[in-house]
């Protein structure tokens, strides 16, 4: 239990996912952004946000009790973080109200889905809410017991 290595089970987890987001054609650019998000005019956002591009895990922690939802992993990129949300680009359609877990390389996340807008057929461009930030631990992988599964 003590010798659990956080960096390198998620680095086998990572490659072990299967990458299904179609990115749209005029995200060309995706991974090569970086820096401060522009605030539209009539958007005022008490903290700003702040693009970061990385490839994560996300399992969704508790669904809505209409759509039963299987606890694995999948492949997701971030989009931006600001102080309190962070946004996502996953392959499946999430729904507001459903709380998700998002493992990253150096801490994982428990977050609200606030919002889900369709961008392909697999990306879905998803606004999350922090719920709570929590250290690298083998924890990240656990969820009712179990290990997470890709």
């Amino acid at each position: 239990m003590l010798d659990f290595d956080y960096p390198k089970h998620y680095a086998e987890l990572i490659n072990k996912v299967t990458w299904s987001i179609e990115l749209p054609t005029e995200w060309s650019d995706f991974f090569s952004q970086s820096g401060l998000v522009e605030s539209q005019h009539p958007d005022k956002r008490a903290t700003q946000r702040r693009i970061v591009r990385l490839r994560g895990l996300l399992c969704v922690e508790r669904a809505l009790p209409t759509i039963p939802r299987d606890k694995h992993l999948i492949g997701v990129y971030t989009k931006y973080f600001s102080k309190d949300s962070c946004g996502v680009i996953v392959p499946i359609q999430l729904f507001p109200e459903e709380q998700v877990r998002l493992i990253l390389p150096t801490f994982w996340l428990s977050l609200k889905v606030v919002r889900n807008r369709r961008e392909t057929a697999t990306c879905y461009d998803t606004g999350l809410q922090l719920l709570g930030r929590h250290d690298p631990d083998r924890s990240a992988f656990i969820l009712g017991g179990n290990f997470l599964q890709v």
